[in-house]
């Protein structure tokens, strides 16, 4: 599903978007934690490639969470610009204290 980032707040859609796309790989690197420890604990040799996917799933995980906390912070820009913007273009000049 496409989300469109504009003054509705649909930034918070795509932030909690990205920060569940995060949960689930936490929880899939963690399953790969528990396969790992399982080779390991019948001894298995070699599994550098597992701890190298390991550490690649982590740095996606924290990118995903650093690009959510920037969509929710800046969607909120963009949604506080776009209710200003509405504001000032409806304002009259008695609004606004000329007479």
């Amino acid at each position: 599903m496409t989300a469109v980032l504009d003054g509705d707040g649909n930034h918070e859609y795509i932030a909690a978007a990205l920060r569940d796309a995060a949960t689930d790989l936490e929880q899939l690197i963690a399953g790969h934690r528990v396969i790992a420890d399982e080779f390991e604990s019948h001894g298995w040799v070699g599994l550098d490639a597992l701890e190298v996917a390991g550490t690649q799933l982590a740095a996606v995980i924290d990118s995903l969470s650093t690009v959510a906390e920037r969509v929710g912070v800046g969607g909120q820009i963009v949604a506080d610009a776009h209710t200003t913007h509405h504001m000032i273009g409806r304002a009259s000049k008695t609004s606004l204290g000329h007479t």
